[in-house]
């Protein structure tokens, strides 16, 4: 990987994290919209790049993974910053609309493969080849989300109430706001990568590789979730004197 992939990485993170903050601490009614729509956008940025296979090496180790498993750690971190603001059952809706979303645009893809082209031939193979999403692919990321983000979401909303009175520092804010979002989104990535990989490939290739590749995939994922870490931790420190809800 490039400098530029992680200079590109780095302000992506930093603007949505940044400017998602800026706007629940000035206009908090304005928040939730702001956080959910760039919830929506990474969730489907991700979808988009599945197809696309890459060699991802960070610190030292290399993971054969989707292009899309760079971004998806953050779609975690974007419901934690919800559901830290405006509570359990709007980081719910959230993620609900956000894979509304993603199926509307595999509805619109699935519309444009009605039509008939007049473009490069090659050009129309590599679209359909691309963006066509086989309906056992379509399922597996489904049932992945789903009940991923249900655990994420219902995970950090239980430890966020356990120490919801003792974040009374600087100190504590950063070290509680770290474990239930280390562990939350930990625990998405874990489950995501086995519920997806299990369904969308188990019978079409060998046992040892099917798991070799959830156990790469589920390794990167959660390394990626703990490199994000310092973008939650922006966050809640720009966030601390906001109202939030439970």
């Amino acid at each position: 990987m490039t400098p530029m992939f992680w200079i590109f990485w780095l302000v992506g993170l930093l603007v949505s994290t940044w400017l998602g903050a800026f706007i629940v601490k000035k206009l908090r009614v304005f928040g939730l919209f702001i956080l959910g729509t760039m919830l929506a956008i990474y969730v489907v940025g991700a979808n988009v790049l599945v197809p696309r296979l890459i060699e991802l090496n960070i610190f030292g180790l290399s993971f054969i993974v989707v292009t899309g498993a760079m971004i998806w750690p953050f779609t975690a971190q974007l419901t934690d910053m919800i559901n830290e603001i405006y509570g359990r059952k709007a980081a719910y809706l959230a993620a609900f609309m956000a894979y509304v979303s993603n199926i509307m645009l595999v509805l619109f893809l699935q519309m444009s493969f009605q039509t008939p082209t007049i473009g490069d031939p090659a050009g129309e193979v590599w679209f359909r080849s691309f963006f066509g999403v086989a309906g056992r692919v379509l399922i597996a990321s489904m049932c992945s989300y789903t009940v991923a983000n249900w655990a994420d979401i219902t995970i950090f909303s239980k430890i966020k109430e356990a120490f919801r009175n003792m974040e009374d520092n600087p100190l504590n804010i950063l070290l509680f706001s770290s474990v239930r979002s280390a562990v939350s989104d930990g625990l998405n990535m874990v489950i995501d990568s086995a519920i997806f990989y299990t369904i969308a490939f188990i019978g079409t290739m060998p046992t040892e590789a099917l798991l070799g590749l959830i156990g790469s995939s589920m390794l990167a994922k959660v390394i990626i979730s703990q490199i994000d870490l310092p973008f939650y931790w922006l966050f809640r420190m720009m966030t601390r004197g906001v109202e939030r809800s439970v």
